[in-house]
C-alpha cells in the first residue's frame, strides 16, 4: 500500500554484475531523504549501458509501464548518466529522471544552511547542469530554419539557445568558484592563527548517519541538530572540545558515502580542507549498520582521495549499545575505541586516545 501523501519514485539499476540483495537500501534512503517513495525498482543486467538510453528497449517500455502503474512522478537511476541520455529519457517517459549524483546534490541542497554550503551546493548543480545543456545539441539543432547567410543564419533557433545557456552556466561557474576561493582564503588564514596559537584540531569524519553530530554533541554540548537522515549535516560546525588539561577545536562536517559525485570534492573544497589541517581525526562508524566494514573502507578512501591518508586517527565504533558483539571485522589497527553518544559511553577512553595521538602527555589528562 503507497503513502499518497508522498510522490513515488522509480528506482532503476543497471549493471554489469549481480546487483547486490542489500543494493537498494542505501538507495531508498536517498531517495526517501529527498521526500519520495520508492514503489518499484527496475533492474537490468548488461555488458554496457546504451549510449541513447542507458537501458534496453525492453526495459525503457517497461519503466515507462511501472512508473504509469505507481503514478510515480519521478525515476531515479542509480547510475551515472551523461547529459544526452538523461534528455532522452525525460522525453520518452514523460517525467523528471534524476540520476545518483543529482539525487545527492538534491539532498545536498535541502540541508545547506550557511552562504558557503549553499555556494558549494549551487557550484555542484551548475557542473552537473552542464552536460544536459550540451546533451540537448542533437535535438535543438534541429529547431529553427537554417538560411544560406553566414555562421549565425546557418545555425537554428535552438542551436543558439544551447549555445547561450552554456555560456551563462560556464558564467556562473566561474563566479561560484571566485566566490568560494575568498571563503577558502579566508578560512586558510583562520587555519594559520590557531596554527600560531598552537590549538589543536580534531576532525569527526564517517559515513553518512554514522552519528557524527550526536558524538559531537555528547563531546561538546554542541547542541548540534541531529536526525536519522543521510547528510543531515552538511555546513561546518565547530566546537571547543576539553581534553584533560587541553582545550581543542573539534570539527563536524558533511559525511561520506559511497560513489560520492565527481563534482563533490571540487566543490566542497575548502570545507575539506578543515579535514586535511586536522591535527587528528576521529573515524566514527556505525557499528549496527549491516554494512559496517563496507562504509568503514569507503570513508577511507575517500580520506585518501583529499590528502587526509596520513592524518593520525582513533576509530570510534559508535552505537555500540545495541550489540554485545561486533556484528562485522573492522580490519586490526590500534587506537579503536566502543561508544555509544546516545548514552555517553565510552568517551573518557575516546578522549584519552585522542591525547596519545596529538602527543600529548597522560600527566596533562584529568577526569573532571
Amino acid at each position: 500500500m503507497t503513502n499518497t501523501e508522498t510522490e513515488g519514485a522509480v528506482l532503476v539499476w543497471v549493471s554489469d554484475a549481480e546487483i547486490p540483495e542489500n543494493a537498494e537500501s542505501e538507495s531508498e534512503s536517498l531517495i526517501s531523504t529527498l521526500g519520495y517513495e520508492v514503489r518499484a525498482f527496475v533492474s537490468q543486467r548488461r555488458p554496457h549501458p546504451d549510449k541513447a538510453y542507458y537501458i534496453g528497449s525492453g526495459k525503457l517500455e517497461e519503466v515507462k509501464s511501472v512508473a504509469e502503474a505507481t503514478d510515480s512522478s519521478i525515476v531515479v537511476f542509480e547510475n551515472r548518466l551523461s547529459g544526452t541520455q538523461m534528455n532522452n529519457l525525460e522525453k520518452f517517459l514523460g517525467l523528471p529522471v534524476i540520476d545518483r549524483d543529482q539525487l545527492i546534490i538534491e539532498i545536498f541542497a535541502r540541508h545547506a544552511v550557511t552562504n558557503e554550503g549553499k555556494l558549494q551546493v549551487e557550484l555542484m548543480r551548475k557542473k552537473k547542469l552542464l552536460p544536459k545543456v550540451l546533451g540537448q545539441g542533437t535535438a535543438l539543432s534541429r529547431q529553427g530554419g537554417g538560411g544560406a547567410g553566414g555562421g549565425g543564419a546557418r545555425r537554428g533557433g535552438g542551436e543558439q539557445q544551447q549555445e547561450l545557456d552554456k555560456r551563462t552556466i560556464r558564467r556562473e561557474i566561474k563566479d561560484l568558484e571566485g566566490k568560494l576561493e575568498k571563503l577558502s582564503r579566508d578560512r586558510a588564514l583562520r587555519r594559520r592563527r590557531r596554527k600560531k596559537n598552537d590549538v589543536k584540531v580534531i576532525s569527526l569524519v564517517g559515513y553518512t548517519n554514522a552519528g557524527k553530530s550526536s558524538l559531537m554533541n555528547a563531546l561538546t554540548g554542541a547542541g548540534v541538530g541531529v536526525e536519522d537522515k543521510l547528510f543531515h549535516t552538511l555546513d561546518p560546525v565547530v566546537r571547543k572540545v576539553r581534553l584533560g588539561n587541553l582545550d581543542a577545536l573539534l570539527v563536524d562536517t558533511v559525511g561520506f558515502i559511497s560513489r560520492l559525485p565527481h563534482e563533490f570534492v571540487d566543490a566542497f573544497h575548502s570545507t575539506l580542507e578543515e579535514t586535511v589541517e586536522s591535527d587528528a581525526l576521529i573515524h566514527v562508524v556505525d557499528l549496527s549498520s549491516e554494512n559496517a566494514s563496507e562504509e568503514f573502507e569507503v570513508v577511507n578512501s575517500v580520506l585518501e582521495e583529499i590528502g587526509a591518508g596520513n592524518i593520525p586517527v582513533v576509530t570510534a565504533l559508535n552505537k555500540c549499545d545495541r550489540l554485545f558483539d561486533d556484528p562485522v571485522a573492522i580490519p586490526a589497527r590500534e587506537n579503536v575505541v566502543r561508544v555509544s553518544a546516545k548514552y555517553r559511553l565510552g568517551l573518557e577512553e575516546l578522549k584519552e586516545r585522542l591525547l596519545s595521538v596529538l602527543n600529548v602527555g597522560k600527566e596533562d589528562f584529568s577526569e573532571d
